[in-house]
């Protein structure tokens, strides 16, 4: 049978392949439609990751199957593997907890204050987000938009509105204390907005280096503390949790704007990471535009936010779509307006506002005119004529936005006291600095790590991005002091275990509460303060949920990170208990890619679905007269080293040059080396075993009564039966630190997330017979 050339066959081969393996998914018993089959290939040069892990182990007496890759990539023949895999835990990745920047488990901490376990909801939420007060108040909820209550039924969860309660009413939210030893290095941080609080939470409380925040104005909190109003965010709230990452020993200084990178260094800084926002405002570009009584956008709700004096007239006009503009129009308002107007070039469906801003604005009073622009200013006893045009939408520009066009003959005027440009921000980076800039001024940085050009110099935030949310910014603090921790000569490891292991409680209140109600709950309209009392000052306006609106509204939750089935052939009785136990589990390790090792439920439905992807694909590869072979333990080696993130079991299915040929009989159990009599049939691989497809627990399901054809759980498929935690042998312990030993270097040269080598010895020595 002719042999393929392993690089000939990923250019003619490997599609096809891929293919089948992708048809598979789609033909699979998706009665859950919930398990992301994934590929990735490694080739040419990318194979020595996988020989050095093996060699590793080698050393130690292991042998890890893959030696004919060695053999063909040293023969000048390297073969390709496709790498196959899956999320096969009864954990799944629900789409509100994906579109969260931050990454919060969001069905997690639903689920907590629907036991009434308040304390622990928030802890959840903190373990991604060091300030979760303040998302609970002005995150602007992308977790909603994705919500599959809202797109299969009726209205999204109000997850926004859950978090705000949790934090209103939680008893204990003191998770400041902080056990990690000093490491000696120290960190400054150019900025306290949401990104530099954040960074300088982890890398003191976690990392343990010693961090400094330079501040420029003379009040902590950047763009939360002077761009978003009281009524928005409390002082009182935001203020406590500055208070909380204070008590850390970071240490803030006030009036203290930097315009030297070098002078910070000089003073013994091993590492600066810049977060200075996005405080200057756009100019209008218009005629008039100096003229007395025209206030950039930013400056007004400084000063204002800050506790200057702050006079507006009585008719205000503000330029612009954004929520700054928002926030300016509803201020000026509760200053003594009494009209007053928003003027946005494109539609309400083109604002970049967020919907709620918006809708409150209106509510309050605000018009907005849509389609209008100004053209012109003019300065007329004491009051300012605003010339303004009507605009038309072409197709999109440069930004995928519609392009506002000028309509003739559209023009009118307006007369107001005071006109407030809100039409953008950009970050004000000190030439001095020395970093690259791109478009708006932004700082230029590394995707992956957020390192500047400069050595030792990061960057994240608004600085980076341009104007963003506060959650977006709150996520690059969190991924640059991973970055940063890891420069420094540490893991980069932040992720914290704040929540205690979950229970299932027999009755939860939740369900109490939906009892006393009855029938099928609607999403509950957020208590507003009256439009008069709101105005009257600068109270907050959303009073929020009461104790049983938030207890009923948990149950609306579909609960999208089960499978939902309740079948039992994971060993639980419930996909709920399932979870938590896999939940509990990966907080116990850490969410180290364990393997083999880590005994924990596999979800029945989502193996099959991956199992069946690979049956195509081995398929495939044998119809195109490739030889082939599925292999576990090699995937467990590529798992461990990083590639499949977010896979718990994935295959590798060679292709190409391997001078071997195995085939598998159905039935028996075996895997045979019968080379000549394969050849002779010109059949490599008739079927991938069944045991890749019910691993774990789930392989109990015949057991437990339910009927399936063949009885593949008995002998001799108990060989690769899971050994419990302490039939270890220590000499197999020590190979397998080795094997993430190795493949921790090979994580630390793709900057990928690394392994937390301290944590695993540490299970791993637990282990030993003693």
């Amino acid at each position: 049978m002719p042999l393929y050339d392993g690089k000939k066959f990923a250019q003619e081969g490997l599609l096809q392949v891929a293919q089948h393996c992708a048809q598979a998914a789609l033909h699979a018993p998706q009665l859950i439609g919930k398990t992301e089959i994934k590929m990735e290939i490694v080739a040419g040069e990318e194979l020595e990751n996988y020989f050095h892990v093996q060699d590793a182990a080698n050393k130690l007496g292991a042998r890890l199957t893959g030696e004919t890759y060695k053999l063909a990539y040293t023969m000048g023949e390297p073969p390709v593997l496709l790498l196959i895999g899956a999320d096969v835990t009864p954990i799944v990745e629900a789409p509100c907890r994906t579109a969260c920047p931050a990454g919060i488990d969001v069905p997690r901490y639903i689920r907590l204050i629907g036991d009434g376990k308040y304390d622990q909801a928030v802890a959840v939420v903190r373990e991604k987000v060091p300030l979760p007060s303040v998302c609970a108040y002005v995150c602007h909820a992308p977790c909603e938009t994705k919500c599959r209550r809202g797109i299969l039924r009726d209205d999204p969860i109000a997850i926004e509105a859950l978090k705000r309660f949790a934090v209103d009413h939680a008893k204990n939210m003191d998770f400041s204390k902080s056990s990690t030893k000093a490491t000696g290095k120290r960190v400054a941080i150019i900025g306290s907005g949401p990104a530099g609080l954040t960074a300088a939470y982890y890398l003191r409380k976690v990392c343990g280096h010693a961090v400094t925040i330079f501040e420029a104005l003379s009040q902590p909190g950047g763009m939360m503390r002077v761009g978003i109003p009281q009524y928005r965010l409390p002082r009182e709230i935001f203020d406590k949790e500055i208070a909380a990452i204070k008590e850390l020993g970071v240490e803030i200084k006030l009036n203290s704007k930097q315009k030297s990178l070098d002078k910070l260094s000089q003073q013994g800084y091993d590492a600066i990471f810049v977060s200075i926002g996005a405080h200057h405002d756009t100019s209008l570009g218009v005629s008039g535009q100096d003229s007395p009584g025209v206030i950039e956008c930013l400056s007004f709700l400084r000063d204002l936010n800050l506790g200057k004096e702050v006079k507006v007239g009585h008719r205000v006009a503000v330029v612009g779509g954004g929520n700054a503009a928002m926030d300016a129009a509803r201020a000026a308002l509760r200053l003594g307006a009494k009209g007053v107007s928003i003027l946005y070039r494109r539609t309400r469906a083109d604002m970049p506002a967020y919907s709620g801003n918006v809708e409150q604005a209106l509510r309050e009073g605000v018009k907005i005119e849509f389609q209008t622009t100004v053209s012109k200013i003019k300065s007329v006893k004491n009051e300012l004529e605003v010339e303004c045009v009507r605009t038309e939408l072409r197709p999109a520009d440069a930004n995928g936005r519609p392009l506002p066009v000028p309509v003739e003959g559209s023009e009118f005027g307006m007369r107001v006291d005071t006109v407030i440009v809100a039409t953008g921000q950009s970050p004000e980076v000190p030439s001095e600095f020395g970093l690259s800039l791109g478009e708006e001024n932004t700082i230029q940085v590394d995707p992956n790590t957020h390192a500047t050009d400069r050595e030792g110099v990061f960057a994240g935030g608004d600085a980076v991005t341009g104007p963003a949310s506060v959650i977006e910014a709150i996520a690059a603090g969190r991924k640059a002091a991973s970055w940063i921790d890891q420069y420094l000569g540490g893991l980069g490891i932040i992720d914290e275990v704040l929540a205690p292991p979950e229970q299932v409680p027999e009755v939860s209140p939740a369900q109490e509460a939906l009892g006393r109600v009855g029938g099928d709950p609607e999403k509950p309209q957020i208590p507003l303060l009256p439009v008069e009392q709101a105005l009257s000052g600068f109270d907050k306006v959303e009073v929020g949920l009461a104790e049983q609106e938030a207890l009923v509204e948990t149950t609306r939750c579909l609960k999208c990170d089960q499978v939902g089935f309740d079948c039992g052939a994971c060993g639980f009785k419930t996909c709920r208990e399932a979870v938590i136990n896999c939940r509990n589990r990966l907080i116990e390790t850490g969410g180290e890619p364990w393997g083999w090792l880590m005994k924990g439920p596999s979800c029945i439905w989502r193996a099959m679905e991956l199992g069946i992807s690979i049956d195509w694909a081995a398929a495939a590869a044998h119809r195109l007269n490739v030889e082939s072979r599925i292999g576990m333990i090699p995937a467990t080696a590529f798992l461990r080293m990083g590639y499949m993130e977010s896979c718990t079991l994935i295959t590798v299915l060679p292709l190409g040059p391997c001078k071997e040929r195995w085939y598998f009989a159905p039935g028996s159990g075996r895997e045979d080396y019968r080379s000549a009599e394969m050849e002779r049939k010109s059949v490599m691989l008739q079927y991938p075993p069944l045991w890749m497809r019910f691993t774990g627990p789930g392989r109990d399901l015949g057991r437990r009564g339910i009927n399936v054809k063949d009885r593949w759980w008995e002998p001799p498929y108990t060989r690769i039966e899971i050994v419990e935690d302490d039939d270890w042998g220590d000499s197999v312990l020590d190979r397998d630190y080795a094997i993430f030993a190795a493949a921790d270097e090979i994580r630390k040269k793709k900057k990928v997330r690394r392994l937390n080598l301290p944590r695993i010895k540490e299970i791993l020595d637990g282990k030993k017979k003693r």
